[in-house]
């Protein structure tokens, strides 16, 4: 398996995993995603490292866990005003 497809696998399992953490929170679940900041900044961090026909191929999968992060933010949002309205 070459490095891109190495990346490439990273990548996915992290999109399944913030979609799964999206699902969570839906739900009331509460979330450790501590780790979460780290493993994006070193799959960049490994991308930049790939030849540039490969950090292509790379692109359309990282613009999709952009969005995904975006949208998981609202959700923690959302999370975060429905716990407080719990409380008031």
């Amino acid at each position: 398996m070459s490095k891109a497809d190495e990346i490439m696998t990273k990548l996915q399992d992290l999109t399944h995993f913030i979609e799964d953490a999206q699902n969570k929170l839906r739900d009331g679940e509460v979330l450790n995603l501590s780790h979460l900041d780290a493993e994006v900044a070193q799959l960049c961090e490994e991308t930049l490292t790939l030849p540039p026909q490969d950090a292509l191929k790379i692109q359309p999968i990282m613009g999709t866990i952009i969005s995904k992060l975006e949208e998981l933010g609202v959700a923690l949002k959302d999370f975060q005003t429905n716990l407080q309205n719990k409380g008031a």
